[in-house]
């Protein structure tokens, strides 16, 4: 874990979609603790989805290199290395604000992460994501500075595949994939393909796995012109079933409808609501500022409105009568329930996990801004329980949304 704020924040929720390696070791435990909770959630009928980062690894500047240096307005700013938040961190390597050689290499810094391995030419050159509507943008460019896949290399390929099939052998049931429009669709197939082969030339029954490919102005380009040469619609369909995929298995590989709820039809056809995951309240929204999903009034997202009626009925019509079903029986095959936890008022963007607590501070300390420690799990908690400095919202424990969720699947 860090012990220096960045921005006055302790160790911001966003740190754990930046990762160093496909270890799974971090701030949230240990492989082990993984395995075990895995093991006792499937004895229990429940099962996990893992959120996926494969389109990049962590931003440019936090790394083993002994200093680094950011010029600003003819003053500098000097720190030195920060490593991963794992108990035996990875050490990892990038070009940005370094001025000193590479004690390993005695080369420049680049983009190195030897414990995947992957080294600087398993990167894309860096780009500036300037174009939303440019493919090239979209694939190769540096999203918010952090350090691009090249997803095109085999061995890139290869080796995201094998931490997918290792994430399959702990007991996940599948994937979301996170900034999946940044991975061009020729990419995310081979990926896929190596995905199925790796585990024996098929799925497992309860497989499934979802792509965050937020449309934005981008439908055209994204969904709608099947020939745009960057289309997760049709086309990837079609890229899906030249490698051999079944109808059958190309189903278990979803989109999330970004545009639910407010353009059901904004995929043009090429998803279709058999393979839209919907969703009410997701964690994009609940940043400042965020425009992943403009609404319009037919969503509530909780920890920004804070309005526990309006939250509840959304969440009930998305398994009673969600926009734009057709036949409630089959359309939306699922349906997604968000539950977090409420941002404190000083501006904390941190997990009330202890770990973003200013106490932890050992380094430019002055202006830290705090996320205190709370219990996440209560056992008398009801769901959406009172919206207190950073307490949990448990949504997924309102009666409402449970009795509305069993009646739709029949239980």
């Amino acid at each position: 874990m860090s012990y220096q704020p960045y921005d006055d924040l302790m160790n911001p929720w966003y740190f754990m979609y930046q990762p160093v390696s496909y270890k799974l070791e971090g701030r949230m435990g240990s492989r082990k603790d993984l395995r075990k909770m895995i093991k006792t959630c499937r004895k229990l009928g429940v099962r996990l989805y893992s959120d996926a980062v494969i389109n990049h690894m962590v931003g440019c500047g936090n790394d083993a290199n002994t200093q680094h240096r950011n010029s600003n307005g003819g003053s500098c700013t000097n720190w030195g290395n920060k490593t991963s938040s794992a108990s035996e961190p990875s050490p990892f390597y990038s070009q940005c604000f370094a001025y000193t050689f590479n004690p390993l290499s005695g080369q420049p810094p680049s983009q190195e992460f030897p414990a995947v391995p992957y080294g600087p030419t398993d990167f894309h050159c860096e780009r500036t994501l300037s174009s939303w509507n440019s493919p090239l943008d979209l694939n190769a460019g540096w999203l918010v500075g952090l350090t691009d896949l090249n997803t095109e290399r085999e061995n890139v390929q290869e080796r995201i595949a094998d931490y997918l099939t290792d994430l399959i052998s702990l007991g996940f049931s599948g994937f979301r994939i996170d900034a999946a429009k940044h991975i061009q669709p020729t990419d995310l197939v081979a990926i896929f393909t190596k995905l199925k082969r790796n585990l024996g030339g098929s799925f497992p029954d309860d497989f499934i796995t979802w792509l965050e490919v937020l449309l934005g102005g981008e439908a055209q380009l994204l969904m709608c012109n099947t020939k745009s040469g960057y289309n997760y619609g049709a086309t990837f369909v079609e890229q899906f079933k030249a490698n051999g995929f079944t109808d059958e298995e190309i189903n278990k590989i979803k989109v999330w409808a970004s545009w639910y709820p407010n353009a059901p039809d904004e995929d043009c056809g090429g998803v279709g609501r058999l393979r839209s995951v919907i969703q009410n309240d997701d964690a994009d929204q609940q940043n400042p500022g965020s425009s992943s999903r403009d609404m319009h009034g037919r969503g509530s997202v909780l920890v920004k409105e804070k309005n526990v009626p309006l939250h509840r009925s959304f969440e009930v019509k998305l398994f009673e009568d969600p926009y734009g079903v057709q036949n409630n029986e089959v359309d939306y095959p699922i349906r997604v329930v968000l539950s977090s936890y409420y941002f404190p008022e000083n501006g904390a963007r941190g997990i009330p996990d202890g770990k973003s607590d200013c106490s932890l501070c050992t380094t430019t300390c002055d202006g830290c801004k705090t996320v205190k420690f709370r219990e996440a799990y209560d056992a008398n908690s009801k769901g959406y329980d009172d919206p207190q400095v950073n307490q949990y919202t448990r949504v997924h424990r309102d009666s409402d949304i449970v009795n509305a969720m069993r009646a739709w699947m029949r239980l």
